[in-house]
């Protein structure tokens, strides 16, 4: 008996099926991953909140971006705290907020807005890592307790905290750290000095740096 041929319609049609399903992906396991989706996997997203009213916390806050961009593979997204989504504190591996002193506190609309994140918006801060930054007219304004107040309502959501790191050098000591940066804007020191820039820089750095470690380990 002679072997039946193919019919042409048949063969047509299995053509058409193969066009239409597109080209069949074929598994390789010595295959790398692609270099644009592994680097954006890797890199750390670092997400600077400020709350600003005359432009002097503002100017710390870029302060604070400039630091985390000396970081290799760091990425900065810079917004008003009341810009701040959802999407933006899940996307994050570390957060940096900073506002003016008020009162020798946190002002009491940043305050609000913070609170829903942890309370309504269901924002898993775990291992995150957190910095703070503060600005205030005085010397003794109530800046560190700003600072201090940001710290805790990241240590009570989880998140692991850290501050500007400083070296001596005169010799006479080694590296030591600070809680947070802060600029004192009143009328004894008006505006954001470059030694206060320095600080918000060497916290962006800092806080980038380490956000590098938790997320490689």
């Amino acid at each position: 008996m002679r072997p039946t041929r193919p019919r042409p319609w048949f063969l047509s049609l299995t053509v058409l099926s193969l066009c239409l399903a597109g080209p069949i992906a074929i598994a390789d396991p010595g295959a790398k991953p692609h270099p644009a989706k592994s680097a954006e996997a890797q890199a750390v997203r670092v997400l600077v909140a400020y709350h600003s009213r005359t432009g002097n916390t503002e100017k710390m806050a870029q302060g604070v971006v400039e630091g985390i961009e000396r970081v290799p593979g760091a990425a900065a997204v810079l917004k008003k705290f009341d810009q701040v989504t959802k999407e933006d504190l899940r996307w994050a591996d570390a957060i940096i907020l900073g506002c003016p002193t008020y009162y020798a506190n946190i002002p009491g609309t940043m305050k609000a807005v913070m609170d829903e994140w942890a309370w309504h918006w269901g924002i898993d801060f775990t291992d995150k890592v957190g910095g703070a930054f503060a600005t205030g007219g005085g010397q003794v304004g109530g800046k560190e307790h700003v600072v201090t107040s940001l710290l805790l309502y990241m240590l009570s959501n989880r998140m692991v905290v850290a501050g500007p790191l400083y070296e001596d050098t005169r010799g006479t000591g080694g590296i030591w750290g600070e809680p947070g940066s802060a600029a004192m804007t009143g009328p004894l020191d008006l505006g954001v000095s470059d030694k206060e820039l320095d600080a918000a820089r060497r916290l962006g750095e800092r806080i980038a740096r380490l956000a590098k470690k938790v997320k490689s380990g």
